[in-house]
């Protein structure tokens, strides 16, 4: 069957929204005018009624009636309808693709050609292009030569990036990296705008990064996976292509000393089969930028030290500054350790003019106007360093969202929530089911790499997800990240439903049943927090120093000299470098207090230690974000270089209890050493407690 452009994407609208579709809507989605939307219409009937499905007009509003079965096998079939038309937006995107990967001008009638339209429709889409491009990049026309797109590496690769976010189905690709059959393959493509970057690329990049991402110490997020598997293969192709990012600039020198930048070489000379020492540097720093950008999907995080204490600070003056905005104070433990996850790879963005996609941004303005724009205002006047794009403040916004909803929430069924998105979305999407279907009494997030291999789904009673799995064989309600109305009416009938014909399980077997290799695992993690906590008590001490130095490296090495009077294990120089290092990177100084923390993770040090340092006049210490901090209290942090993730995830809670509150930090600028020594067993201890109830 044959179908024109406007009929196909009339029904990819249609089939994507959640809700009716105004048709005035769609006039202004592709430009025309209402009367010639009513007049494709016509097509649109004749093609939906060979798939057993009707369209439904009510109030100037469209939607697509019929069963959930059948609306599913048309979605896989309209990528392979025949059709011949492109969009005007198809139009400019290939032409954009088709610009990027070449290095020679090309003709405007190899253009016309390809797209099967004139030379003066191409001249008109480059225009069109042009306008949209200003700033960033050029687009060079001369008669004779023909046209090329002027711009830096950095730029053509972040526009190859828009191009596969715009174009490539999020689904089409997790589906390929869970290595699809062919044929399948070829229906979730779209073969005439996607190939951006070879299938086979892509997969084999996956495969390295995979391995990596096996070893890692934390889990990142699905979405953050695919994002950095995109920039990885756009790298990979690029060079491939001859288009290298050869050197980098001297401020950014510091990149070296991150452990990811021997990340970034080696996974790159995996891909492309060679030496990691024939990596171009400034190819390991794109990358580098992108893995340190992604985000953790645990959000206990790990020891990074003042990246810690700073997403920290940054998340607590957010909280305060939005709840005095709307009156109302939030749940802050879990809004802390959400907003604290998604700043620490956020502020690394913010400070490398990284860009991000957030495909929710248009829904997220639409549901919460006034929020978006109160968090948008406290979070600009907390980061001034530059200027905030609305992707980012967009995901700020889920995380406050989700806990509105927290503070009404009820809670008999189990399910499982499937969502790529982030933290903030899942989180935001299983609070909406749980206060509209109060009988879900216990839901589960899972990323789409997790459902996809999970054996127990059929202990479920519903599975939600905001992605399209394909075909699975098992039942679930594929939904909207806001959850509409019809989606809850839908998941409600299901519930009652079910209620009737299936029994409810006795307590004792809804419990989950440990295996003994969960059991010792378990214990394992246990024992490894509370050897961290004994490590660190044993070695903590409140140090006043009496003797006035003159600057930040005196006291510094006055402080490695009282640690090495008690820890005589502990190497001096090599210590005072390690911290002096450290402070080229970011600064140490907590804004808004006299505090400063100061971290090393290296082979040197053995043993978890934390100190306190009370001095007897300020020093002036680089401040997190800019400026400095007249500090007069210290705080010192060490850990192992290989330290077990629940060690890792000690050191954070103490580098997040430093600036807990404004009790906290009077208490620890204070100097009393019986005082704070109290308050520390009190945190630790309660840390323990709450671990061993998990």
């Amino acid at each position: 069957m044959y179908i024109s452009a406007r009929t196909r994407l009339i029904l990819e609208q249609l089939l994507m929204s959640h809700e009716p579709v105004a048709t005035a809507d769609l006039a202004e989605y592709m430009d025309v005018s209402e009367r010639t939307i009513r007049r494709d219409l016509k097509e649109v009937e004749a093609v939906l009624g060979s798939y057993q499905l009707a369209l439904e007009r009510k109030d100037a509003k469209l939607s697509v009636f019929g069963s959930d079965a059948s609306r599913q096998a048309f979605k896989w079939q309209l990528l392979d309808l025949s059709y011949n038309e492109f969009t005007p937006m198809e139009r400019q995107q290939f032409i954009l693709k088709t610009l990027l990967k070449e290095n020679e001008p090309v003709k405007l009638i190899a253009l016309a050609n390809d797209l099967n339209v004139t030379i003066s429709t191409v001249s008109s889409d480059l225009t069109k292009l042009e306008d949209e491009l200003l700033g960033r990049a050029e687009i060079e026309r001369k008669r004779g030569y023909g046209v090329k797109l002027m711009a830096e590496e950095v730029t053509k690769r972040a526009l190859l990036s828009d191009l596969i976010s715009k174009t490539g189905s999020k689904n089409s690709l997790f589906q390929l990296f869970q290595q699809q059959k062919q044929d399948e393959m070829e229906m979730l493509a779209d073969e005439r705008l996607l190939h951006v970057i070879d299938n086979a690329l892509i997969q084999k990049v996956e495969a390295n990064a995979r391995s990596w991402r096996k070893d890692l110490a934390y889990e990142i997020t699905d979405e953050a996976y695919l994002t950095l598997v995109v920039h990885i293969s756009i790298s990979v192709e690029r060079m491939i292509s001859g288009n290298y990012l050869q050197e980098m600039k001297p401020e950014q020198e510091y990149f070296r000393n991150f452990p990811e930048f021997t990340v970034a070489k080696e996974l790159l000379a995996a891909c492309l089969e060679m030496e990691p020492f024939v990596v171009p540097d400034g190819e390991a720093l794109y990358v580098t930028m992108h893995i340190r950008g992604a985000k953790a999907q645990d959000e206990t995080g790990i020891f990074s030290g003042n990246e810690n204490v700073q997403a920290v600070t940054m998340a607590k003056r957010l909280i305060s500054k939005v709840e005095a905005e709307l009156g109302s104070s939030f749940q802050e433990a879990s809004l802390l350790n959400g907003l604290t996850a998604h700043l620490r790879p956020a502020l690394r963005r913010l400070d490398q003019n990284m860009r991000i996609h957030n495909p929710l941004i248009k829904t997220i303005k639409q549901d919460y106007p006034s929020l978006f724009q109160i968090v948008r205002v406290a979070f600009r006047e907390i980061y001034q360093q530059t200027d905030v794009p609305d992707e980012e403040i967009g995901y700020l916004v889920l995380h406050f969202g989700a806990a509105l909803l927290q503070k009404n929430e009820r809670r008999v069924f189990s399910g499982l929530v499937v969502c790529s998105s982030g933290i903030g979305t899942s989180k935001m999407l299983a609070t909406r089911l749980k206060q509209a279907l109060p009988q879900l009494k216990d839901l589960h997030n899972v990323s789409l790499f997790e459902v996809l291999n999970h054996r127990n789904t059929r202990y479920f009673d519903v599975i939600v997800s905001t992605i399209d799995l394909g075909k699975v064989d098992f039942e679930y309600f594929l939904v909207s990240p806001m959850l509409t109305d019809r989606e809850i009416s839908q998941i409600e009938v299901f519930l009652k439903q079910k209620e009737i014909f299936v029994p409810q399980k006795a307590p004792a077997e809804q419990e989950e049943q440990m295996t003994l290799l969960e059991a010792v695992h378990r214990l394992e993690g246990q024992q490894e927090y509370a050897n961290t906590v004994l490590a660190i008590l044993k070695g903590f001490q409140v140090v006043p120093m009496d003797e006035t130095q003159h600057d930040l490296e005196d006291t510094l090495r006055a402080v490695c000299m009282a640690m090495f009077e008690q820890e005589r294990d502990i190497q001096v120089e090599i210590l005072l470098r390690s911290l002096l290092e450290r402070e080229k990177w970011s600064g140490f100084g907590i804004p808004e207090t006299r505090l400063a923390l100061f971290h090393v993770r290296n082979e040197f040090v053995h043993q978890p230690v934390f100190q306190i340092f009370s001095l007897q006049d300020a020093v002036e210490v680089p401040a997190m974000g800019g400026g400095n901090v007249a500090a007069t209290t210290l705080l010192v942090l060490l850990a192992p270089e290989k330290l077990a993730s629940q060690g890792l995830e000690v050191m954070s809670f103490i580098s997040a209890m430093a600036i807990e509150n404004e009790e906290t930090t009077q208490l620890l600028e204070s100097g009393n050493g019986k005082e704070i020594t109290a308050f520390v067993i009190s945190k630790l201890n309660q840390f323990l407690y709450d671990t061993r109830r998990k």
